[in-house]
């Protein structure tokens, strides 16, 4: 049973489990957390096949590309944000301009008769 268990499977299991968290989770920050896993499993794969100097520059660049993400997780939140405030002013503009209207034109119906 022992034997079964080594780095290559390991590997393997980390790389299937984020791929398939990546696919069937919904939230963005899940999505993060689970590319980090499959991150995880690609760096002990890497490990695991002796490319030490690949595994350095793994080591180093994973952490740099997980920040970005979480910084456009960020700003693409603020955006959506700040799009769901101006819609909101804007309806509120469009239905009082459309009470306006609606007064504007009670009026003019009741001076032609």
């Amino acid at each position: 049973m022992l034997e079964f268990i080594n780095i290559e499977t390991i590997s393997m299991a980390l790389m299937i489990i984020g791929a398939i968290g990546v696919v069937l989770l919904k939230k963005p920050l899940d999505k993060i957390i689970m590319v980090s896993v499959l991150e995880a499993g690609l760096f002990l794969a890497i490990v695991s096949f002796k490319y030490l100097d690949v595994a350095f520059l793994t080591a180093v660049l994973d952490p740099l590309s997980i920040i970005v993400f979480l910084l456009a997780l960020i700003k693409i939140n603020k955006v959506r944000k700040s799009k769901l405030e101006d819609y909101s002013t804007l309806d509120k503009l469009n239905i009082s301009t459309e009470n306006l209207e609606e007064k504007s034109l009670d009026k003019n119906s009741e001076g032609g008769k």
